[in-house]
């Protein structure tokens, strides 16, 4: 019987990429597009955009099964 630890572990496991696209991705794509001078459209902060992708990209890869 499982307890709620390993059922705690595994529901972030299997929610782990969208984790990393929000936790990582995102915070890193907002510098990237800072330092390379990228205007986001509609006026939006830099930091909205990363995560916008980095939770889709997350998304996706638990859907699909593979980062690519």
């Amino acid at each position: 019987m499982p307890t709620a630890i390993q059922s705690t572990l595994k529901a972030l496991f299997a929610i782990g990429p969208i984790l990393f696209g929000i936790a990582f991705m995102a915070p890193v794509l907002a510098e990237l597009m800072v330092a390379a001078d990228i205007t986001q459209p509609f006026g939006l902060a830099p930091i909205t955009l990363g995560l916008a992708i980095g939770g889709a990209w997350g998304t996706y890869t638990v859907l699909k099964g593979s980062w690519l």
